[in-house]
């Protein structure tokens, strides 16, 4: 596994393809009769997903049981249905696990996985493609996306995020109240990112529940939203767009240039593209910036049976990145082998220095 869309196509090539056709029809069906699996409604469910967050399901994967919130819109009910499937069929394949230990943020990376494998199961590539045509993904794709089909918010942005050219992201930013505050937030509600198609993921990245950075341009749309679409002479204005260089930050400081193709479909609601180049012809000018990603070294290590290439930070102690499968690096699995002696010195030594339990200094 080499991209996520290889692990995509390795966790979709273990459901049957009349299944897959299926389920875009009837998920709960699909789910219970095709896959044996057992799907509950839980009206009162308050725990989910948290690192991913597009979803209102929790899934108890060795007993083939997943929980669901059923929802008034059929659409996002049945994306977390689609979803806690991804779940489901990600563990049918051991070698996927190989690849997510090697991301930065491999829970993260998880939840991608799955909302892209949801998209997959929902919303038809014909679809996409009669949306997009032949120019660049622009932010208000995703609502004609969404009027055109069945699919959720999500699901459409998955699919224009998977076709973007290179490194990008495509966000949904609501304002919300917290409690205690005199004004609105605006929050990052679903973030669907594709990495660098060569460089793997960013440092700096959108991520649901994060706050919109200070200054943000997207905090202008809201603004200019407020009172909804406008008329002129009898004819519908569409809501305000945006197009500039842009930037994004993490809470923690770091700050990465971004360009942005922007949308405000209401009062409370923006969508946003954030792609690394310059996809809409925004300047003429564009700087070289040096952008951080994942640095971490890679190393074959052999370890529970096989020899495999993983990426991490080594042991300090002796130099090899722990194992995806075990989570031991060399010198952990050498400690594991030894045994303590029951003379009273506490140290540990390999099993045949032992005679009754004991070492040379406690005979």
């Amino acid at each position: 596994m080499k991209t996520i869309e290889d692990c995509v196509a390795a966790a979709l090539a273990g459901m049957a393809p009349d299944a897959q056709a299926r389920f875009a029809v009837d998920p709960l069906a699909t789910m219970r009769t095709d896959l044996g699996l057992k799907v509950t409604g839980a009206d009162h469910l308050t725990e989910k997903r948290s690192d991913g967050g597009a979803c209102d399901g929790l899934s108890f994967l060795k007993d083939g049981v997943i929980l669901y919130a059923p929802t008034d819109n059929s659409r996002r009910e049945n994306f977390t249905l689609a979803h806690e499937l991804g779940h489901w069929l990600v563990e049918q394949v051991p070698e996927i696990f190989d690849w997510l230990f090697e991301q930065p943020a491999p829970e993260r990376a998880l939840e991608t996985l799955c909302d892209q494998i949801a998209q997959r199961l929902l919303l038809a590539e014909s679809s996409v493609s009669a949306i997009v045509g032949s120019g660049p993904i622009r932010a208000r794709h995703v609502v004609d996306l969404y009027n055109a089909t069945q699919a959720s918010i999500p699901a459409c942005a998955i699919a224009l995020a998977t076709r973007l050219p290179g490194l990008g992201t495509i966000i949904v930013v609501d304002t919300t109240t917290t409690f205690g505050e005199a004004e609105n937030r605006a929050v990052v509600r679903y973030a669907s990112v594709r990495p660098d198609p060569h460089k793997g993921w960013p440092k700096v990245y959108p991520w649901p529940g994060q706050t919109l950075p200070t200054g943000h341009p997207l905090q202008h749309l809201f603004s200019s939203a407020q009172t909804g679409p406008q008329q002129t002479a009898g004819v519908e204005i569409e809501p305000r767009a945006l197009q500039q260089r842009s930037f994004w930050a993490t809470p923690w400081g770091e700050r990465a240039t971004f360009y942005l193709d922007a949308v405000a479909v209401s009062a409370r609601r923006v969508i946003g593209v954030l792609a690394d180049t310059d996809l809409w012809g925004v300047e003429r000018f564009h700087p070289t910036e040096r952008r951080d990603f994942d640095q971490r070294p890679e190393q074959e290590i052999t370890c529970c049976g096989q020899i495999r290439k993983v990426r991490g930070y080594p042991c300090e102690r002796c130099g090899q990145i722990h194992c995806p499968v075990c989570g031991k690096c060399r010198c952990e699995r050498r400690d594991d082998e030894l045994v303590m002696c029951e003379g009273g010195c506490y140290l540990k030594f390999k099993p045949h220095l032992l005679v009754n339990g004991r070492c040379e200094d406690c005979r």
